[in-house]
């Protein structure tokens, strides 16, 4: 007879979804295949229902009931590694970390450098998303900490449990140095007329860049290019005006294969926020990790600041 839910239970769950087969679960977790098949088992005699469809040709799939059942096994998860960790900051063996692309990218690889460095034997889980999305997961108990982009005046992060602004950063819109359009002292009107590159219509850049337009009668034509790398080879080929933070362009602004316009009306000030569930504990992985990012973001967006005094 099942006697309720298990750790156990939740962490097969979550690898089956996190890695699509039965096999490739048991490699995550390291364990016997048959060990991963009787846990799922029980799962399914302990919840009355299937967890996986199974189609000829197919791989598996998850049954509804197993995705409505999925973020609540991971905030378990979460909720018995943080309990672990108040006992022994040892026995949280993974971090789960949260970025937006750009910071992933450009910022924070020699934070996670340093933490590998400190915690080797301590896994360190890296996901990609985008803001809303990224606090939404924090919250729940999927991530421990997000690294985030956000309003520099926005009082609503700042309110969110364990949620600060680190450093403030810079949005910048940007040109191919080819392009004939005036790049000085350029208005809200000469932005509207051409089309505007972003790298996610879902992301931080498309809110405040609407934002920045809402009062104005005249609105740019935005279009996604699905990532950083995109927004660049759009406006490297085409009639784009580029927006992304200062740090992810700041080789090709210094190269001159990009300029960047002068405005006459400045863009919304910008921070790289952090955001934590709960304040980590001394001494613990967690608390390490946010320390190097800290140590990562601060000096980064000193020369952003830097340079925004020279254009």
């Amino acid at each position: 007879m099942e006697h309720g839910l298990e750790i156990r239970h939740c962490r097969v769950l979550v690898a089956l979804s996190d890695h699509g087969s039965i096999s490739a679960a048991a490699r995550a977790l390291g364990l016997a295949q048959s060990t991963v098949s009787e846990t799922l088992l029980s799962l399914e005699r302990l919840i009355d229902a299937p967890l996986t469809l199974r189609r000829r040709g197919q791989e598996s799939t998850l049954t509804a009931a197993a995705s409505i059942l999925l973020p609540h096994a991971r905030a378990l998860i979460a909720a018995s590694e943080a309990a672990l960790s108040t006992v022994n900051p040892n026995t949280a063996r993974v971090v789960r970390l949260g970025s937006v692309e750009s910071v992933s990218t450009f910022l924070l690889p020699s934070a996670l450098a340093a933490f590998r460095t400190q915690w080797p034997s301590i896994e360190l889980k890296v996901s990609i998303g985008v803001c809303d999305d990224l606090h939404r997961r924090v919250q729940s108990g999927e991530l421990d900490a997000a690294v985030t982009l956000e309003r520099a005046n926005d009082g609503d992060v700042e309110n969110q449990s364990r949620s600060r602004l680190i450093a403030p950063t810079q949005l910048c819109l940007f040109v191919s140095r080819r392009r004939t359009l005036n790049k000085h002292n350029v208005s809200q009107r000469d932005v509207a007329s051409h089309p505007l590159l972003l790298p996610d219509p879902d992301g931080a850049f498309n809110a405040l860049i609407r934002a920045w337009f809402a009062t104005h009668v005249d609105r740019p034509r935005i279009e996604s290019a699905g990532s950083i790398d995109g927004v660049k080879i759009g406006v490297r080929n085409n009639d784009y005006v580029g927006v992304l933070p200062h740090y992810a362009i700041a080789k090709e602004l210094t190269s001159g294969e990009f300029v960047r316009l002068q405005l006459c009306e400045p863009l919304p000030i910008i921070a790289l926020g952090l955001a934590m569930r709960h304040a980590p504990i001394e001494a613990s992985p967690l608390h390490d990790m946010v320390q190097h990012i800290e140590r990562a973001l601060v000096p980064g967006t000193r020369s952003d600041r830097t340079a925004s005094t020279q254009h």
